[in-house]
């Protein structure tokens, strides 16, 4: 099997420093990260991997552009947000039909956040399965996957999260 394609206009939203792009470049017809820390941008341009790095605030960004993207990824950034319909809505709106948004959440258990979210100590929120697909729902994106997974090690534990894969419909 040969590289892959690279005909994708990718957003990598929350990109900070840049580690999730050499995993999208060979897919990419272009890559734009878009962060609001120029520290964090400074090092992702170091990669030499982004077409272009934008300094912002990753909803208004995402949707000020409508239909531009053919994938819109979120890892490790919308863990930020508590409520999530303004970040969904954004995202169907940049996404171009048939699109799609991944992201990663940290992952609470219903009766530990009966409004759908939480915020923790270390200042992150956590999200319910079920609000997730609600907020999905909500911007008319279609949930194509969520699946459990461990994020990182924080304090040599595993944060469990979720995987999301998502699509603007056709």
């Amino acid at each position: 099997m040969g590289p892959p394609e690279a005909r994708l206009a990718i957003l990598d939203a929350g990109c900070g420093t840049g580690l999730c792009a050499e995993h999208f470049r060979p897919f990419a017809r272009r890559l734009v990260g878009v962060d609001l820390s120029l520290e964090m941008l400074k090092r992702a341009g170091m990669r030499k991997l982004y077409d272009e790095l934008i300094l912002g605030e990753l909803t208004a960004f995402v949707g000020a552009a409508p239909a531009a993207w053919d994938l819109v990824v979120s890892a490790d950034t919308l863990v930020y947000f508590g409520d999530l319909t303004e970040a969904m809505a954004a995202a169907e709106r940049g996404l171009r039909p048939g699109g799609h948004l991944v992201f990663t959440l940290e992952r609470a258990g219903e009766d530990e956040a009966p409004q759908g979210f939480r915020i923790n100590p270390h200042g992150r929120y956590s999200h319910t399965e079920a609000y997730v697909r609600r907020a999905l729902a909500g911007a008319r994106l279609e949930l194509r996957q969520i699946a459990p997974v461990h994020l990182r090690l924080e304090l040599k534990r595993p944060v469990d999260g979720f995987l999301v894969v998502a699509a603007r419909q056709s």
